[in-house]
């Protein structure tokens, strides 16, 4: 396997533990898991996250196998709900 492929499925694999971070904050209720000492830590670094369930899936979308545009199509799904919740 070549350098780049391995970069790239790392990068991928990346961008879904984005996606699970995201959807663990989402469903996760309060009164199971307290995150915000987790997320007060994160910040601003919250959009970096969030463009991550996007940006990262597609690198390796792009330089990978094809199989990963399922995983883009999810980060996608999930920036949406982050945003719908933002402005909610």
């Amino acid at each position: 396997m070549s350098a780049t492929r391995r970069i790239s499925r790392f990068l991928g694999w990346i961008g879904i533990g984005c996606i699970a971070f995201s959807w663990v904050v989402v469903l996760v209720p309060k009164h199971y898991a307290d995150l915000g000492g987790v997320l007060d830590r994160i910040g601003p670094l919250g959009m970096v996250i969030a463009l991550g369930t996007v940006a990262l899936p597609t690198i390796a979308a792009i330089r990978g196998s094809k199989r990963w545009l399922a995983v883009t199509a999810a980060g996608v799904i999930t920036l949406g709900v982050l945003i719908g919740i933002a402005l909610d």
